[in-house]
């Protein structure tokens, strides 16, 4: 049995512990996992107001007002979107923004082999009918002559989009919300296309406030610092700074002109009088809000406090390794009381996260920075299955009343929206989730079973053909590299063949399939930490389109490109070199002593939700486990093996997958043995109960 554990400091990780306020055992995790200190509160929060602000999009402003000028000239707008989970949900969440915002607005989204992104007999069709403003959502990217084709007829293109930009010119949208364009300032770029909807449904929440494009300053005199801090905010951004020295003249005419027409705030204005009066002393009088007493007002447990505490002893300054900010402290409190008093603007924003969450797991995003947050939110809100046509898709994977993990999410939710647009209907998914008709969302619920069944059953029936042809061909790649052309895949379901097999070759995998009009789509897949985009960028000549995700692409080709196009991929992959592809030793996250197996370390698992690809389950070692039970499980033959394990705290069911070929050596009265594992909550027969899930184990010497 083979593992890994990163050493630590001992002495770092009490001083990381007590300054987060967290268990040893969370500590050490996360450093072993080598996550930075600023980036705890991502793994230990769910605040909402650590999520980054939506005006840092540089767009993001001109996008908000297009749509009220919109909504003011009643012009008719168009949602495009895709035809996978984070488009389908990236459309179902903007309709309903547009609409509730009393928005003229309609949606498509791919059906039957219809292209991903714009498509341009939509353009001219929605041009004929008067329209005048489209919103891309996860596509319109690298859509530069669509978006140009509906500028010439006079509507507007507003991109909200995730995926990669070419290099050079950004498409001539009206505006771009991206998180992947350099030319902005966000600070993360791992949002799926339905996060970066999300961040416009707040954008748009935000300015229905009176605080929306209004300037306003903390003025605050620091007597420990014997300084005078002013900091000047629009839409909850810091646009500029002054710092004053009090042991030197402050000069007020630069000061008054620095503050004219803004709104000025302090915090604790008694402590700060004396050195107002000084300050001030032959001015005319100076209007200074003090929070203070509204802050108490809403938050009565912070009354009493000072500033210099309340900054001291937040939540962002016990994440922050840079000494406390007074600005980065007022702006916590002021974001805290405007979300408070301004709550029924943003429901429509929290309402969303549930999507927000089904989309970003399916959409196989990082999850790390504020995805945790929007995610962490959003399970709750999904687990109610408070929208009627996820309730409707709940009753029939009988999943109502249970507790989800993101796992539970992947498996037996996203497929059943992905099978709609993966069978070419991506259209039946929006409507089951919009529409108010209880007896069409009941129909469109049972056809979207139908059609999870028939993905299935066609998928299955691909493979073989499809896993042969790539074994016949892969040495001409130089076994690098497996590319299936000869078969009459759907374009809906390239994509999930093309994973399969870099799942089973372990390989990037490209998959083309044959369109209508004699051209060619292609979907690639590759593995973690082996980039795909290369191969295309090297190969953009022969494509009329491509874009997609480093590990995730696609493009198009027309037909008599396809033999050039496999003998430069054959002259690619002599050179290339797609790195290490042998499998990696697991690391542990924690020894676990016998004493300490209970189910208490199931409570700090569910807390540190979500797991997924970049942020893998956690993996523990045991030493010295009973076995009092072990059986062979599964359909003939059986490959699985069920234990019984037994700790000083308890009796503790695991499963070993595949693990049948060692039945024997765990068949011995008072066997004990060492075990990596994973802790997964086990749910069977309406009853939810704690499991072991082994990823290999030993005899214990």
């Amino acid at each position: 049995m083979k593992w890994n554990k990163k050493n630590i400091d001992p002495a770092q990780l009490r001083l990381k512990a007590e300054k987060m306020h967290i268990d040893l055992l969370q500590a050490s995790i996360l450093m072993r996992r080598e996550v930075a200190e600023e980036d705890f509160l991502y793994f230990l929060e769910d605040d909402l107001r650590y999520l980054h602000n939506s005006f840092l999009f540089r767009q993001m402003v001109d996008a908000v007002d297009r749509v009220h000028a919109a909504v003011a000239e009643e012009e008719k707008i168009l949602i495009c979107g895709d035809r996978d989970v984070d488009g389908i949900t990236s459309t179902v969440l903007l309709y309903e923004a547009l609409k509730d915002a009393s928005g003229d607005v309609d949606w498509r989204v791919p059906v039957g082999d219809e292209s991903y992104g714009l498509n341009q007999e939509v353009i001219k069709e929605f041009a004929a009918q008067d329209g005048t403003l489209i919103f891309c959502v996860d596509c319109g990217i690298s859509d530069y002559r669509e978006i140009e084709l509906a500028g010439s007829l006079g509507i507007d293109v507003i991109v909200l989009d995730h995926h990669i930009p070419r290099e050079g010119d950004l498409p001539n949208a009206f505006a771009i919300i991206n998180p992947k364009v350099k030319e902005d300032t966000y600070p993360f770029d791992g949002l799926a296309g339905c996060g970066v909807v999300a961040k416009f449904i707040w954008a748009l929440s935000f300015s229905r406030t009176e605080l929306y494009n209004q300037g306003y300053c903390f003025f605050y005199v620091d007597v420990e610092k014997q300084q005078l801090e002013i900091y000047k905010y629009v839409n909850l951004l810091e646009t500029e700074r002054k710092i004053y020295p009090l042991d030197q003249q402050i000069p007020l005419d630069d000061l008054s002109e620095m503050l004219r027409g803004w709104i000025l705030f302090t915090y604790g204005i008694q402590e700060q009088q004396e050195w107002h009066n000084k300050i001030f002393a032959k001015a005319a009088e100076v209007q200074i809000v003090d929070l203070a007493g509204e802050i108490c007002r809403d938050f009565p447990s912070l009354t009493g406090r000072t500033f210099r505490e309340l900054r001291d002893n937040s939540r962002y300054a016990r994440y922050s390794s840079e000494e406390a900010d007074n600005g980065q402290a007022f702006l916590y409190l002021f974001s805290g009381l405007m979300l408070k008093r301004y709550n029924k603007e943003f429901e429509l924003f929290i309402n969303s996260l549930d999507l927000v969450a089904l989309g970003t797991l399916a959409d196989l995003m990082p999850l790390h920075n504020e995805n945790r947050i929007l995610i962490r939110k959003g399970v709750p809100i999904l687990m109610r299955a408070v929208r009627p046509g996820l309730r409707e898709l709940f009753i029939r994977q009988r999943l109502l009343g249970r507790t989800l993990e993101t796992s539970d999410i992947s498996w037996l939710i996203s497929p059943w929206i992905n099978s709609a647009g993966r069978m070419g209907k991506a259209n039946l998914a929006v409507e089951l989730l919009i529409t108010d008709d209880s007896g069409k969302r009941e129909t469109l619920a049972d056809e979207m079973h139908s059609l999870n069944q028939e993905r299935k059953k066609l998928g299955d029936s691909l493979w073989e053909e499809a896993a042969g042809e790539a074994r016949s061909q892969m040495e001409q790649f130089h076994n690098k590299l497996v590319l299936i052309s000869h078969l009459p895949v759907p374009r809906g379901l390239t994509g999930i063949v093309a994973s399969r097999m870099v799942n089973s070759f372990n390989v990037p995998a490209i998959i083309l399939s044959k369109q209508e009009d004699g051209s060619l789509s292609g979907s690639v897949r590759s593995m973690k930490d082996c980039p795909v985009r290369l191969i295309l960028a090297s190969m953009s000549d022969l494509f009329t389109d491509f874009g997609g995700h480093d590990c995730a692409a696609g493009f198009s080709m027309e037909g008599d490109k396809e033999e050039l196009f496999r003998k430069r991929l054959v002259d690619f992959t002599k050179t290339w070199d797609p790195g290490d592809r042998e499998e990696a030793i697991p690391e542990v996250d924690a020894e676990i002593p016998e004493k300490f197996l209970s189910p208490d370390l199931w409570d700090m698992v569910s807390r540190m939700e979500p797991y997924g690809d970049s942020f893998k389950p956690f993996v523990f070692l045991s030493k010295g486990l009973l076995v009092e039970k072990a059986d062979l499980i599964g359909k003939e033959p059986q490959n699985h093996l069920k234990f019984l394990l037994s700790s000083k705290e308890g009796k503790f069911p695991a499963l070993y997958w595949n693990g049948a070929e060692k039945f024997q050596d765990f068949m011995r009265p008072d066997n004990r043995v060492n075990l990596l594992y994973h802790i997964k909550r086990n749910y069977y027969m309406n009853k939810e109960s704690l499991q072991l899930v082994i990823l290999d184990m030993e005899p214990a010497q």
